[in-house]
């Protein structure tokens, strides 16, 4: 029998020491060190650690892989894959907002996840921003947006299609470069806390799609969406609630990879948190 793995964590919350930092960075690969060290603020740095640990953590626990013998390459679509090992797993991070997430599925599955947070920070009033963004959402989608009086639950509307859009895209391993106006998602449900919601139909040229959409509110601030499919169907849903993991979880069966780089460490904590 397959499992799903739905973990969340609050990286925003997670302010690590220098000593705590230095650990968690040396117990990812090399060059994802040193992508990460690219990031000109502290908090993007902490997010996409938080997600290489995750999928290490992953693949450690469910494929049996000593944590020092996994590999993580990139594909075309730079869509973190193992590297040279026959697995079944199937996995897939995302960060926005407070938290990074991981799905992973213990079966061979396309998969992609995206997490959102309900906010707006692009400048514009509103309904510009809306005009400038026209050609990435369809009709249908517009008119679910744009159904609600004010603009926090238009907002909200918004993110949960953009979330279900990169979720789609992900999963089908070719990023944004399709047009995303031929995608149509149908909501059918509202999204709550502590529930799975799996009734939302994807459209493309207004042919409906074989896919299983799982979509949750991790709290009142964030959403998540999930596309999921199997040898061109819809796959059955256990409809698993996200766990929510600290940094003691995350780092239990860690083990570094590299010795400490006191520098990069400096340099973290000499960076901005944020703009």
């Amino acid at each position: 029998m397959f499992q799903s793995i739905r973990w969340a964590f609050n990286w925003k919350e997670w302010n690590p020491s220098e000593k705590d930092f230095a650990y968690a960075i040396s117990c990812i690969q090399l060059e994802e060190k040193q992508r990460l060290g690219r990031f000109v603020f502290r908090k993007d740095i902490r997010a996409s650690l938080a997600g290489r640990l995750m999928m290490r953590k992953f693949v450690n626990e469910y494929e049996h892989i000593p944590y020092s013998a996994i590999v993580f390459a990139r594909d075309a679509y730079n869509k973190p894959i193992l590297k040279n090992v026959s697995s079944n797993l199937s996995f897939n991070i995302s960060h926005h907002g407070n938290y990074t997430v991981l799905a992973g599925e213990t079966r061979n599955v396309n998969l992609g996840i995206d997490v959102m947070k309900f906010e707006y920070t692009g400048g514009k009033q509103l309904p510009e921003f809306f005009r400038i963004m026209n050609r990435n959402f369809s009709p249908l989608e517009w008119g679910e947006i744009n159904m609600f009086s004010n603009d926090i639950d238009k907002i909200s509307m918004f993110c949960r299609h953009w979330a279900l859009k990169e979720s789609y895209v992900k999963a089908i391993g070719k990023g944004i470069t399709i047009d995303l106006r031929s995608m149509s998602f149908k909501t059918n449900s509202e999204l709550m806390e502590n529930s799975v919601t799996t009734d939302t139909v994807l459209y493309i040229n207004d042919v409906k799609q074989d896919w299983l959409f799982e979509e949750t509110l991790l709290n009142s601030q964030h959403c998540v969406a999930i596309a999921l499919q199997k040898n061109g169907k819809a796959p059955n849903s256990q409809k698993k609630i996200f766990e929510y993991v600290n940094s003691d979880t995350l780092l239990a069966n860690a083990i570094p990879l590299f010795s400490q780089d006191p520098k990069y460490t400096e340099e973290y904590f000499k960076k901005k948190e944020h703009p």
